[in-house]
């Protein structure tokens, strides 16, 4: 584990197999600005460590025993908000990616990621992004579209029109973005601006939708019809 760890990111493991902990543990640690700060194997020992080691974001295994990572997310959320959830696992399936984002995480990540991309997913949705796995974020865009037209009730966000919020075309063309998982480098690169605009677009954003974070923000355009596939 690194020495100097004052700064470090801290990641609560939970997953129900302990070899694939013991991995996750290894590569995380190895990353100079990340630190596992614990470990848990059931959904009611998550809810246990994140009370106790209030960690930064949770890497949270779908199926596990007591509770399931959608209920675990859901109850971690409500009681701690500031907490963010990526969920890793083996399953591309559209119900588990959409029913656990729905419930509040900010990230979703298969199991057979590199370690690149899992120390930039954690470091983005620890920093207030979204980060959700390539191979899967057509599903989670096509399962939020479809709810939103169908059952937009049944989306936890807020109620808002175009005229309540207020969008500018560029904050509009931005949140269409943010809603495809585009990070602020690739805002940057994809709009030429600098990601320092780019950050004040996205405030700008949060501000006008009444949300705290980038996930909250793309829910909410999706249930009141802001951004489509």
């Amino acid at each position: 584990m690194n020495d100097n760890q004052t700064n470090n990111i801290r990641v609560l493991l939970a997953d129900d197999h302990i070899l694939f902990r013991s991995g996750l543990k290894k590569i995380i640690d190895m990353e100079n600005n990340l630190e596992v700060c614990g470990e848990a194997q059931n959904g009611e020992e998550v809810l246990e460590k994140v009370k106790l080691l209030k960690p930064d974001v949770v890497l949270m295994d779908i199926n596990m025993p007591y509770i399931n990572g959608v209920e675990a997310t859901r109850e971690v959320k409500e009681s701690y908000p500031d907490v963010k959830i990526i969920a890793l696992t083996i399953h591309d399936d559209e119900e588990y990616l959409f029913e656990i984002v729905k419930e509040g995480a900010s990230g979703y990540l298969l199991k057979d990621v590199d370690t690149p991309t899992l120390a930039r997913a954690i470091e983005e949705v620890a920093n207030g992004n979204c980060f959700i796995h390539p191979n899967v974020t057509h599903k989670l865009l096509g399962g939020f579209n479809r709810l939103a037209k169908n059952s937009p009730g049944l989306i936890k966000g807020n109620n808002l029109s175009e005229e309540d919020c207020d969008l500018t075309i560029r904050e509009r063309e931005i949140l269409g973005l943010l809603a495809k998982g585009y990070s602020n480098n690739d805002l940057s690169e994809e709009l030429g601006i600098s990601e320092k605009t780019v950050k004040n677009h996205v405030s700008s954003i949060l501000r006008k939708l009444d949300v705290s974070d980038r996930t909250q923000a793309v829910v909410t355009a999706f249930k009141n019809g802001l951004v489509e596939l």
